[in-house]
């Protein structure tokens, strides 16, 4: 299944909202899911804003690992091990990164994972294009990041017998006209676009469908 909430504040335009909105989402979805989620960011930042307001809001049944605070191969042990846990990470969870099996069952994309136009190799590159006549964002920025969510995705589904929800916080995917381009890579999987409230409806119909909820 493949959520994207149409109605998510954007976080260019208000942060706080943004934040809270993402931290409550991921809330929902534990209680949906019991837990077993990764929850993938494009900054450092936003990951440690989202680390400290989930802090206040998961229930400990959940053990809530986060990027930073120990090493890749520690926090990924532990995800498997644990079984139920919710692990926030940054680019390098993005891609090389397999769990087979129930211990990931959720996946939640905070953001599209655009390179940063400023940093200096990316503006390096937007330059050549920009003097040989090229779109810089439609040559570059615009593929690597559908790429980029293409191998996010994929964390998900590592086997035929692998099924689980993938959320994309993210609604410029509906809203832009690239939307669609971005779209077109991604495996195939239902797909539900609408309030945050009908998405996660939809999820928990899922993670119940498939045993994967809360048994209280």
């Amino acid at each position: 299944l493949f959520g994207i909430p149409d109605d998510f504040p954007d976080p260019r335009e208000d942060e706080a909202a943004h934040d809270a909105a993402l931290a409550q989402a991921v809330t929902d979805l534990a209680h949906a899911a019991d837990g077993g989620l990764f929850v993938l960011f494009t900054s450092h930042a936003a990951l440690r804003r989202a680390a400290q307001q989930l802090r206040g809001m998961l229930d400990p049944r959940w053990p809530l690992l986060v990027q930073g605070e120990s090493s890749r191969d520690t926090l990924l042990r532990r995800f498997r091990d644990a079984g139920n846990a919710i692990l926030l990470g940054t680019d390098s969870f993005w891609e090389g990164v397999d769990v087979p099996g129930r211990a990931l069952r959720g996946l939640v994309l905070c953001k599209l994972p655009f390179k940063v136009p400023s940093e200096p190799i990316t503006a390096a590159r937007l330059e050549r294009l920009a003097e040989g006549g090229e779109d810089g964002f439609m040559g570059y920025l615009l593929p690597h990041a559908a790429l980029k969510l293409k191998q996010g995705f994929g964390r998900l589904i590592r086997s035929t017998s692998d099924v689980g929800v993938v959320v994309l916080l993210d609604r410029r995917v509906v809203t832009k006209r690239y939307g669609p381009l971005v779209l077109a890579g991604l495996p195939r999987a239902e797909r539900v676009i609408g309030s945050w409230a009908q998405v996660r409806t939809k999820c928990e119909d899922f993670f119940a469908r498939h045993g994967m909820g809360v048994l209280e």
